[in-house]
């Protein structure tokens, strides 16, 4: 044992710390070291054997973090990207108000009675006057293509 803390606190000690750098980080890192670290705690009231101790730590972290991945990953899936009231755009089609010219770094469309900077998506040249069609959002940029024309 260690002069001064029993192996109960040393292992709530190291769940607290694993409790803090879980809450340090955005993704499930530590959580099940900490449930690892309390059930280690728990044994160690029983025996002083410290290889039981670490024994029982690392199968229970290591069975946490087998047993929950795929919840995890559920998860991850159905977070992704946050849609944004901009994304009712993409689709669209808009008029080119200002000659869209990538190497310039100019160009505005206008889409559903907004203005918006814009850029080609392949960047080719597109005049004013041009109906686009929006593809993408880039920060405050739109993404557009020219529309094909009707037969």
């Amino acid at each position: 044992m260690m002069e001064g803390l029993s192996l109960p606190v040393v292992w709530i000690i190291v769940a607290v710390i694993a409790v803090i750098l879980e809450g340090c980080t955005v993704q499930l890192v530590s959580l099940w070291f900490a449930v690892g670290a309390v059930a280690a705690a728990i044994v160690s009231v029983f025996t002083d054997d410290l290889i039981v101790q670490l024994a029982v730590f690392s199968l229970l972290s290591i069975v946490c973090i087998v047993a929950t991945r795929p919840l995890a990953r559920h998860l991850k899936s159905k977070s992704g990207d946050v849609p944004t009231n901009c994304d009712r755009y993409i689709g669209k089609v808009a008029d080119v108000v200002v000659d869209i010219d990538d190497t310039e770094a100019v160009g505005q469309v206008k889409a559903e009675g907004s203005v918006w900077s814009a850029k080609s998506e392949t960047g080719a040249f597109i005049p004013a006057g041009t109906k686009v069609r929006v593809k993408a959002i880039e920060g405050v940029k739109m993404v557009v293509a020219p529309c094909e024309a009707k037969v």
